[in-house]
């Protein structure tokens, strides 16, 4: 699920680039209180960058923006891989293992505690909205990660005077 590699082609030099993406991004973890012109925070070295947006912090389930700068004729291409898989996985474990069983147990005990009552409907309905919550919460995830990415990846391409040639 949209792992790919995605290109951005620059006119930038590779120096001028590695330059650029120095100005708009902080190193120092303590220095993200402070306020900084800095879009970015991060490690950066000579021809690769994992960098992540200042907007998410450390602990936030957003993948950083992992970069290997190439320099080709008269420009400069940058393959960048954001990983949404892995937070994806993540979060549909976690809402899935949580929500589904709680559902079925509800379930369960609503068909042998109130199973031949008027009540029985009442808890069949409740225990669906724990599956219906578990089933849209990850869709929305997914969905919402999808969206980020595609936003980030643009913001990123216009911060470095790129266009994004292959996604």
């Amino acid at each position: 699920m949209n792992t790919k590699i995605t290109t951005i082609e620059t006119p930038l030099t590779p120096k001028e680039l590695t330059e650029k993406l120095h100005s708009m991004t902080v190193t120092d973890f303590s220095q993200l209180h402070n306020p900084s012109p800095a879009a970015y925070y991060g490690e950066i070295t000579s021809y690769t960058f994992n960098i992540m947006n200042m907007r998410y912090g450390p602990m936030s389930s957003f993948p950083p923006i992992n970069g290997e700068i190439k320099e080709g004729v008269n420009k400069t291409i940058v393959n960048i891989k954001m990983d949404i898989q892995e937070h994806y996985k993540m979060s549909r474990t976690m809402y899935y293992t949580t929500l589904l069983p709680i559902g079925l147990i509800v379930m369960l005990l609503s068909f042998l505690v109130l199973g031949g009552t008027e009540y029985q409907l009442h808890g069949f309905i409740f225990s669906s909205s724990f599956i219906v919550c578990a089933i849209l919460v990850v869709f929305l995830t997914k969905s919402s990660l999808i969206s980020t990415k595609k936003r980030e990846l643009n913001n990123f391409a216009a911060k470095i005077n790129g266009k994004i040639i292959s996604v």
